[in-house]
C-alpha cells in the first residue's frame, strides 16, 4: 500500500504532458477523431443498440450526486407524483431539471412554452431559472392533454413558492391546437424557450410550428432556444417502437434544417439544443 501510495504522489508532481504520455496515451489506443467533417448521411433507422441507459452504471447518479440539491418546489412536484401514483420515470429530475434551471437563468428566458407538462417539474425548472434571472413576468405556458395528470399538476403547483406558482400557466388541452391557436394571433407571444417533451410521434410537428414552417407565424422568438427532450431515445426505446423511429426522423428531420443550428446532448435520454443560425 505504501508503495501504490507512493506512485500517487510522483503521479501528481509530474507535468502534464508527462502525465499523458504516462497514463492517458494507452487509455486512448482506440479513440476517433471526435471532429465531424460533412453532414451524417440519413439512415431509415438509428443504429442498433443493446441497452435500454446512454450510461454506465453509476455514471449518472454520480452526476447528479454532484449536482445542487434539487429545490423545494421540484422535491414537492417529486413527492406528489410518487404518492399520486404516476409513472415517476417521466419526470425530467434533479440532474436535468437544474439543467433547465440553469439553462432559463443563463438565457435569461422570461417567456417559456414547455409543451408536455406530465407533473410539472420542467415547468417549475424553467420557472425558477426565469424568475433567479430577474424577471417578474415571467410566464411559463405549460400544455397537457390528460385530464388526471394535469389535476395532479396543478396541485403541485398549487404547493409551490408564490414566485413559481403565479409564473407558471397550465393548460390541459391538446398541444398542437394550443400551439396553433397562440400562432394564429399576428400579434402574440414569442418564446424564449420552447420545450418539446410531449408524444414523440408528433415532434416533428411541434418543431413545424415553432419554427413557423406551417404557413403561421413563428412561436419561437428570433434569438429564442427550442430544447427537444429525450431524442436519444432514438438508441435506447424499443426497436420495434414506433416512438423510437419518429424520433430519429425528427432528429434528422432538424439537422437537414440548414435554418437552425444543434447540438444531440447526452443529458439523461437526450436533450438536442437548437437555435436558428
Amino acid at each position: 500500500h505504501r508503495e501504490e501510495k507512493k506512485d500517487e504522489l510522483l503521479d501528481a508532481n509530474v507535468s502534464y504532458q508527462e502525465w499523458i504520455k504516462q497514463s492517458q496515451t494507452h487509455r486512448n489506443a482506440n479513440w476517433k477523431l471526435n471532429v465531424e467533417f460533412e453532414k451524417a448521411k440519413d439512415t431509415p433507422e438509428a443504429p442498433h443498440f443493446p441497452h435500454n441507459t446512454l450510461f454506465h452504471d453509476k455514471a449518472e447518479s454520480y452526476a447528479t450526486s454532484q449536482t445542487s440539491v434539487a429545490s423545494k418546489n421540484v422535491q414537492t412536484a417529486a413527492r406528489i407524483t410518487v404518492e399520486e401514483n404516476l409513472f415517476a420515470p417521466c419526470m425530467v429530475g434533479t440532474l436535468e431539471s437544474q439543467f433547465l434551471k440553469m439553462f432559463a437563468k443563463i438565457s435569461k428566458a422570461r417567456q417559456v412554452l414547455d409543451v408536455g407538462t406530465f407533473t410539472g417539474m420542467s415547468a417549475i425548472a424553467f420557472a425558477e431559472g426565469s424568475v433567479a434571472a430577474g424577471h417578474e413576468d415571467t410566464v411559463v405556458h405549460t400544455l397537457e392533454s390528460d385530464d388526471a395528470t394535469a389535476v395532479v399538476a396543478k396541485k403541485i403547483f398549487d404547493a409551490c413558492d408564490d414566485k413559481v406558482r403565479s409564473a407558471i400557466k397550465l393548460h390541459c388541452t391538446d398541444a398542437m391546437e394550443w400551439m396553433r391557436q397562440c400562432a394564429l394571433q399576428e400579434s402574440g407571444v414569442e418564446f424564449d424557450i420552447i420545450f418539446i417533451d410531449a408524444d414523440k410521434d408528433n415532434y416533428v410537428q411541434y418543431y413545424d410550428l415553432a419554427m413557423g414552417n406551417t404557413g403561421l407565424r413563428p412561436l419561437l422568438a428570433k434569438n429564442g432556444t427550442i430544447l427537444a427532450d429525450n431524442t436519444l431515445s432514438a438508441l435506447v426505446y424499443d426497436e420495434d417502437d414506433s416512438r423510437r423511429t419518429a424520433l430519429h426522423q425528427f432528429n434528422q428531420y432538424v439537422k437537414n434544417d440548414d435554418r437552425v443550428e444543434q447540438a444531440c446532448m447526452t443529458v439523461r435520454e437526450g436533450i438536442t439544443i437548437i437555435s436558428r443560425v
